[in-house]
């Protein structure tokens, strides 16, 4: 029954769309620009001055634990590693335009973490510093690599690993510092002078896939793919393989996995609806004078929520032992996945472009 509600609302939104394609006067007046502009300052740079300003404390504990190597110290990075992790989340639906270009959403944070590299690079070479560490791969040295030096273990064991190895605590430091640069570079494309893509993307009204408005669409919708696909999917065995990996989940080894898809989602729910000024609801509503869509996004995302909230354990542990729930929420995911590549794209004349998922 649920389907064939979903199916049918999918249906009229389009013959509603056709049926007043030709007639813009419920447009008139609504300027892209301006949401633009309010998303753009509102969101987009508030975002990845939060991310920045926790990657930096996070490298401030980092340094402090290794000149002064103790369990209390440990647990202050491992707990602010959570909050930055949390933070990037937050920004992830914003990799768009020129830090998609550049891949730096891959540079701060690609998962399932390479341990087997990172204890090879530690072991096999004599010193570990800057210069070094500039020949490894971003996989090795962000957000994921410092996840599993930090969490791999248990606290005493992982403290007593650093106390014992003076490359080990030089390759955390510097990996802190390497992500601390990732999330300052970051910043730069939007809000440095020299820069300054922020003015770029609001003055920017292509209308075709490299228009502003289209690759901050795409933005939400590559966040919803991801989640559904390759954060809850494929370590549940539901994208592609029926294979259960609890190993595949993001943040496996911190259990801040299911943090990490509350947060995705909430990114999404906040792109799409902006609680303090112009937001995609209000240019839906512009053009179809009726909230019906709008409603149905975030009565999708309410149910996201409740789904989320009905795992009462690390996502990681769940897709084995309460595989019915994740799977519950894998489909709702898929639902409004399904509302944004469908119903909205058709009203807004969206064209979706790759995700981070094509290709796995």
């Amino acid at each position: 029954m649920k389907k064939h509600l979903f199916l049918t609302l999918t249906i009229s939104t389009l013959l509603f769309f056709a049926c007043n394609s030709n007639d813009d006067s419920s447009n008139d007046g609504f300027k892209v620009k301006d949401l633009l502009s309010d998303v753009t300052n509102q969101q987009i740079v508030p975002s990845i001055a939060t991310f920045t300003n926790s990657a930096n404390t996070f490298e401030q504990n980092i340094s402090d634990y290794v000149n002064n190597t103790t369990e209390a110290n440990l647990e202050i990075a491992r707990e602010q590693w959570k909050l930055t992790a949390i933070a990037y989340e937050k920004t992830y639906v914003h990799h768009i335009g020129t830090a998609r270009s550049q891949f730096i959403n891959s540079s701060i944070y690609n998962w399932p973490t390479v341990s087997g590299a990172i204890e090879f690079f530690i072991s096999d070479n004599d010193t570990i510093d800057a210069d070094f560490m500039a020949t490894i791969s971003a996989q090795a040295k962000s957000l994921a690599a410092l996840e599993y030096l930090l969490f791999a273990e248990d606290l005493t064991t992982i403290n007593s690993g650093f106390i014992n190895s003076e490359k080990r605590r030089d390759y955390l430091r510097l990996s802190s510092v390497y992500l601390t640069s990732r999330a300052e570079r970051l910043q730069d494309i939007w809000s440095d002078p020299s820069e300054d893509y922020a003015t770029v993307f609001i003055n920017n009204d292509d209308s075709g896939i490299q228009g502003s408005f289209n690759q901050y669409y795409n933005g939400m919708y590559n966040a919803i793919d991801v989640t559904k696909t390759t954060k809850v999917g494929k370590p549940a065995g539901l994208e592609n393989s029926q294979v259960i990996n609890p190993e595949l989940a993001q943040a496996y080894y911190s259990t801040t996995s299911k943090a990490l898809v509350e947060a995705s989602v909430k990114s999404v729910e906040t792109a799409y609806f902006n609680p303090n000024g112009l937001g995609v609801d209000d240019y839906v509503f512009s053009i179809t004078n009726t909230t019906d869509l709008n409603d149905a996004i975030q009565t999708k995302i309410t149910e996201i929520y409740a789904a989320l909230d009905a795992i009462t354990i690390p996502l990681s542990e769940a897709v084995e032992v309460n595989h019915s729930l994740v799977e519950d929420l894998h489909s709702k995911l898929e639902d409004l996945r399904i509302l944004f590549a469908v119903d909205v794209r058709s009203i807004l004349s969206i064209v979706i472009t790759t995700t981070d998922t094509d290709g796995d």
